[in-house]
Order: structure tokens, then sequence, then C-alpha cells
């Protein structure tokens, strides 16, 4: 067992255990930047992305805005399978876009402007969604977009992160099936990469029974406002790292 490996899956496990996002989203620049492949990074991260949000699904289906989700089915699947598919061919960069793009959403709550700003978003929801496919098939980046447009839609703690949950389920789903059928890479499963999977499931327990449950409605969305600012500022200045 690679101790990098593990600790990354211990570190983006526990995010993603609480706000519904978070292995793919970290996990992979950190992952690239120890030097290892963008293949071999999502052999690892995508099941463990997966089965975390299947168990943060568990009894919460009821709590998932399905119209959000229907749409984003819709608009945003069918991009990431022709971008991932493009990206396997060649490499883009688009990090520290994203990066202002999410500093300027955590902001909102400071700043009115910003508010009027995502009120116009979000009534040009299936643009934002067809965006959002496009980037998470281009970068694996999706994700921090998506759970900047179900955070404005200032839903309940867990609302929020079963709506994020689902969404990324689907999209890790589709980027499995995307690569065994038109990349060709389906060595997934292997002894090494179940336990880093296992080892994903059973962070995400702890987290559920000790952090999360503790956490209130007031808390939660402060944590998400620092949550994706972090993010916009990881993604703006990780290349100079």
């Amino acid at each position: 067992m690679n101790i990098e490996i593990l600790f990354i899956i211990i570190i983006t496990s526990a995010i993603q255990s609480i706000f519904g996002t978070g292995v793919l989203l970290f996990g992979t620049p950190l992952l690239l930047l120890f030097g290892y492949e963008f293949q071999f990074s999502l052999q690892i991260l995508l099941p463990t992305s997966i089965l975390i949000n299947i168990f943060q699904l568990k009894n919460k289906l009821k709590n998932v805005d399905m119209f959000f989700y229907k749409k984003l089915v819709i608009y945003s699947l069918p991009p990431i399978v022709l971008f991932l598919y493009f990206i396997s061919k060649q490499a883009i960069n688009i990090n520290q876009v994203i990066g202002l793009i999410l500093i300027f959403i955590a902001l909102k709550d400071i700043l009115p402007q910003i508010e009027k700003g995502l009120a116009f978003i979000i009534k040009n929801e299936s643009f934002y969604l067809i965006i959002t496919g496009i980037i998470h098939g281009l970068s694996n980046l999706g994700g921090a977009l998506l759970s900047a447009i179900v955070f404005s839609k200032k839903l309940s703690k867990d609302s929020t992160r079963a709506t994020i949950a689902i969404c990324y389920l689907t999209f890790a789903i589709i980027q499995i099936i995307t690569i065994i059928i038109f990349i060709g890479n389906s060595s997934f499963i292997s002894q090494i990469n179940i336990l880093y999977w296992s080892i994903g499931i059973f962070i995400f327990l702890i987290v559920e029974k000790i952090f999360y449950v503790r956490i209130n409605e007031k808390k939660y969305v402060n944590f998400f406002t620092g949550f994706i600012f972090c993010i916009g500022m990881f993604l703006l200045f990780k290349d100079r790292i």
C-alpha cells in the first residue's frame, strides 16, 4: 500500500462524506502532483467516490431535488461522455477559470451584486449544466460547479448533500462506462484498489457518526461557504505549487 495514496484517500473521503463531493475534485490533482497517471488515478478514485455516494444516499433519496437531478441527467451527461473521450487525446488546463468562478460564488453573501448574478445563472440553469458537463469531462472538476449551483439553491443540509451525492454518483458511473467502452481501460479491480475503496467507506462511516450528525443547518451553510471558497483558491493556485 502506498502511503501517499492512502493519505489522499483518507482526506478526500472525509471531505466527500460531509459535502457530497471531494474525492475526485481534490484526489485527482493531488495524485497527478505525486506523479501518478490520470487513468491510474481514476481507477482508484472513481469507485471510492461511487461507494461513498451510495452510502450517503441510503434512506436519503427523499431529500434529493429530483427536478434538478433530471435536468442534470439531460444536460450534463452527454457532454461528459463526449469531452472525456476528447481529453483522452488532448489535455486541457482550465483550473484557474473554475477557481475564480467558485470564489465569486462563495462571496455571494458579502456582495449583493454577486447574489444578483447568481439569480441570472440559475435562470439559465440548463446552460450552466451543459458547461458543468463539459468541464467534468475535460478535467474531473465538474463537482466544483455542481456544488456551487446546488449550494446556491439554499436547500436543507440533508437535501444539499443528497442532491450533490446522487449527481456526483451519476457523473462517476458514466465516466467509468465511458472509459471501459470508448477508451479501453477496464483494469479497475485489483486487491490493492479494493483495499483503498474499503478505506474510503470506513472513513465515511466514521465521519457520518462523529461529525456530520453534529453539524446544524447554520453551521453547514457556513462550512459549505468556506468549502466552496477553498476549492476556488485550491484550483486557482495549485499549478504554482
